[in-house]
Order: structure tokens, then C-alpha cells, then sequence
């Protein structure tokens, strides 16, 4: 062996030698950032404006997640475009746990159905980290209406050739899209209209100037508890903590029907493994807190918890259910 040859191969040793060490220390970060995490504030990013039943979750588990962590957690509401504007801001934020969002329903399973163009994708651009609570809807008719359970509603809505008048806060909503599974379960027909918000839908409802509406139960909550609205039915399997008197949609002859709202925290994707893994213990830990659970039961949720990959699992057959149920019904938002 001449001393060239020698030379050219303790050179190309010695690079290899050198790319191993470059591409482990850009590994270092990586791994430092998992096992330091977290060390700063984190971001809890809100779909919708302070003081709703969202943003009253997200700060109560807020506040637990930044004792379990030891640092504290900023909400941040982010209003506008039904959720989409804090959505993308979330799925293009550093994949690093110090950006969440609290996602629902309508966020991450309907929403990408709805609209013609949104600039990112629900399944592909998130980590689920953990299902906080679930709510179901629940059809109301006001205090004084003559119906008194689901079957005085169907037998009303078979009689009318028009279909019974059916309130909603709004196209494209849980509470809209509900109905419209609801109506194809019970082969009955709803003229379906639609309000600016759950507030005025509520008043009409109240007023009688529309027979029925379907809202979500923290919505109507107050107003039920008040005597001003009547509970006919809930849409989940199970009856709602909040509502525990009132029979579920399943009950009154519709077994499996299951129709509500899920709240739940996710991450951008390529969020490393173990940050996953420490804000889902953080979650889990919380919501197990009776303050917590408190707090979700009056907002008219019900706990679930769970992990990362349950919440995964769930989310993608929720998104293939209401984007079946959003196309059929032909709702969309330009």
C-alpha cells in the first residue's frame, strides 16, 4: 500500500468518523428538549373568544397542567373563521409542546368537510394528546310547547308536510348536523334554520316561535335548569351527568344513536414522543381532579381522558362519520 492510498483512506475515516458526530450532535437538541421539557411557558391556543365553554375548560385545565409541569400555561384566544385561524396557527407552530390547542368537534371533524379550502388537514398536521371531555346535544322545546318527549316531536314532524321547524345555532354546526342524522334515523323531516349564534335560537325557541331545537348542553343548561326550556332527549349512548334525568335519543327507540361534542388537546405533528407522553400524564392527571371534573360537569361535559393514541383513533372515525353526514346534508361554508 502506498502512502496515497493510505492517506485517502484515513480521509474518508476520518469524514465518516466526523458525519457521525455532526449528526449526533444535531440529535442532542432532539433529545435535551424531551428530557428538559418543559422549560418555559406554554402556549394553550383557544378557538374562540374568553369566557365561552371552551375557553372555561381550557383554563381550569390549564392551570393543572402547569402545576403537574412546573411551567406556567398561557391561554391564548384565537377567535374567527369557525376556529380555523387558531387551528392553522397551531399546525404551523414550532412541533416542539410549547403550542396547544384545545380542539372540538366541529374543529377538527366537520370543519374539513365544510369548507371548500382550508390550508391545513386535521388528521395529518396534529398530534392527538388526550380526549378531555365529551358532551352530547340535547333537542329542547320551550316550557309551555305541547310536546313532552321524542315521540310527540316524530309524531309532530311526520304530521307537518313541510317538516317541523328545527333551530340551530348555525349551517354546518354539531347541532345542525345532528338533526340531520337525527331525521334520516327517524325518517321524519326538519326545515332546518339556521341562527346567528345559539343565543337569539334560544329565545325563539323560549318565545314559541320555533318548536324545537337541538343545542349543545352547556348552552341550554342554564335555561333548562331556569324552567324556560324543556329537555326531550340527549344524543349521546349515555345519559348526560348534567342532565341525568333526561333519556338519551338511543332510549326512545333509536338504539346506537350517538351524536355530540368532544373536547380534546393536540399538538403539531412531529411533536416528539416523550413531550406527548408528559402533556397526556399532566392532562390525565387533571381532569381526574374533583375541581376539575366539577368544573367540566357544570359546563355540561362528562370526563373522559385516556391516551394519545385512543384520542387518535377516535378522532379519525369521527372525521370519517361527519364528513360523510356534512357531504349527504350538503352544507358548506365557502
Amino acid at each position: 500500500m502506498d502512502f496515497r492510498t493510505r492517506t485517502l483512506r484515513l480521509s474518508r475515516r476520518a469524514a465518516c468518523l466526523a458525519g457521525a458526530a455532526f449528526a449526533a450532535g444535531l440529535m442532542l437538541p432532539l433529545v435535551a428538549q424531551a428530557d428538559d421539557y418543559p422549560s418555559r411557558p406554554i402556549k394553550l391556543v383557544v378557538p374562540g373568544t374568553a369566557g365561552g365553554g371552551m375557553d372555561v375548560i381550557a383554563r381550569v385545565i390549564g392551570d393543572k397542567i402547569s402545576a403537574s409541569l412546573k411551567q406556567p400555561v398561557v391561554v391564548e384566544n384565537k377567535a374567527g373563521a369557525g376556529g380555523n385561524i387558531a387551528v392553522d396557527y397551531v399546525a404551523k407552530a414550532a412541533p416542539d409542546g410549547y403550542t396547544i390547542v384545545i380542539g372540538q368537534t366541529a374543529h377538527f371533524s366537520i370543519n374539513p368537510s365544510l369548507y371548500a379550502k382550508l390550508p391545513f388537514d386535521t388528521i395529518k398536521d396534529f398530534i392527538p394528546v388526550v380526549m378531555l371531555a365529551e358532551s352530547p346535544n340535547v333537542m329542547v322545546v320551550g316550557a309551555q310547547s305541547p310536546y313532552k318527549t321524542l315521540a310527540d316531536v316524530v309524531k309532530a314532524a311526520k304530521e307537518s308536510p313541510d317538516g317541523l321547524a328545527l333551530a340551530t345555532p348555525g349551517n354546518g354546526t354539531v347541532s345542525h348536523l345532528t338533526g340531520e342524522l337525527f331525521q334520516k334515523a327517524a325518517g321524519i323531516k326538519f326545515t332546518h334554520i339556521p341562527y346567528k349564534g345559539a343565543a337569539p335560537a334560544l329565545t325563539d325557541v323560549m318565545g314559541g316561535r320555533v318548536p324545537v331545537m337541538l343545542s349543545s348542553v352547556p348552552t341550554a343548561l342554564s335555561q333548562i335548569k331556569a324552567g324556560k326550556l324543556r329537555p326531550v332527549a340527549v344524543s349521546a349512548v349515555k345519559r348526560s351527568p348534567a342532565l341525568p334525568d333526561v333519556p338519551t335519543i338511543g332510549e326512545q327507540g333509536y338504539p346506537g344513536f350517538d351524536a355530540g361534542t368532544w373536547y380534546g388537546l393536540l399538538v403539531p405533528a412531529g411533536t416528539p414522543p416523550d413531550v406527548v407522553k408528559k402533556l397526556n400524564a399532566a392532562a390525565n392527571e387533571a381532569i381526574k381532579l374533583p375541581e376539575v371534573r366539577e368544573k367540566i360537569l357544570a359546563e355540561g361535559g362528562d370526563v373522559v381522558g385516556g391516551t394519545s393514541d385512543q384520542f387518535a383513533t377516535m378522532l379519525k372515525a369521527d372525521y370519517d362519520k361527519w364528513s360523510k353526514v356534512v357531504k349527504e346534508s350538503g352544507a358548506k361554508i365557502d
